[in-house]
Formats: structure tokens, C-alpha cells, sequence
């Protein structure tokens, strides 16, 4: 065995004990931000609203983080996360978040902000900005 593969090896073995952690400690970074959000506080003054936006908005993060796992990861530590990849990602993510949010939630969103489709589609990519920050620091 080669010293490239070698370390390619421990490489490995140490990235994919790291992830996980890594990835726990995002998520619970992520939802205390959005707990921490005085937008939704500001915005709604209902609390049960609120709380259905709140876990609808931690559906939408759990749904990019989960794309972010088991896709987009592979394909850019192989280098082939491109812009085709990009849109794949987004569709895996948007069909990801329809699933675990509730019909009536969608509703409720539905009446907030006038479109759901709208709505999901900005979570998205804001959720999908904020993770990316995170993975920088």
C-alpha cells in the first residue's frame, strides 16, 4: 500500500466519523438560530402560528441537510457537483421538505404569505445559504 493511499484511507476513516458530529452539531447550531428569530416573533404574534412556522422552517433545514448528507457531499468531494447537480439538489430538497411538512401547515402557510410554492422554494435556498455558512466555519 501506497503513502497516498494510505492517508486516503485515514482520510476517509476520520471524515466519516467527524460527519455525523459535524452535521449534529449544524443542525442544533441551525435550529437555535431560527428559535432565536425575532422575524418570526415580529411576524406573528399567534403563537400557535409561530410554532407551526418554526417547525415548518426546521422541516425545510432537515430536508436541505439531508440532500446536503446523501448527495451534494459525494459530489463534491469527487468534484462533479455542477450546476446540472445544483438543480438536482434543489428538486431532491423541495420534494424532501413537501414530505415532511403537514397539509394543514401548508395551509396556514398558504394563507401567511400567499403562495406555498413561493414560500418553500426561498426557505430552500435560505436554508441552503445558512448551511453552507456553516460549513465554513
Amino acid at each position: 500500500m501506497e503513502f497516498t493511499e494510505f492517508m486516503n484511507d485515514v482520510l476517509y476513516i476520520i471524515l466519516t466519523m467527524l460527519l455525523p458530529v459535524i452535521a449534529g452539531y449544524t443542525v442544533s447550531l441551525i435550529k437555535a438560530g431560527i428559535q432565536k428569530s425575532n422575524l418570526i416573533t415580529n411576524a406573528i404574534h399567534n403563537e400557535a402560528l409561530a410554532q407551526t412556522i418554526e417547525n415548518a422552517l426546521s422541516d425545510v433545514m432537515d430536508a436541505v441537510l439531508y440532500v446536503n448528507q446523501i448527495y451534494v457531499d459525494s459530489l463534491k468531494t469527487s468534484g462533479r457537483f455542477d450546476e446540472a447537480a445544483q438543480k438536482e439538489a434543489f428538486r431532491l430538497a423541495y420534494a424532501e421538505a413537501l414530505n415532511l411538512i403537514s397539509d394543514e401547515t401548508k395551509k396556514v402557510i398558504e394563507q401567511l404569505y400567499g403562495s406555498f410554492d413561493k414560500w418553500l422554494k426561498l426557505k430552500i435556498e435560505s436554508s441552503v445559504s445558512i448551511a453552507r455558512n456553516r460549513e465554513r466555519m
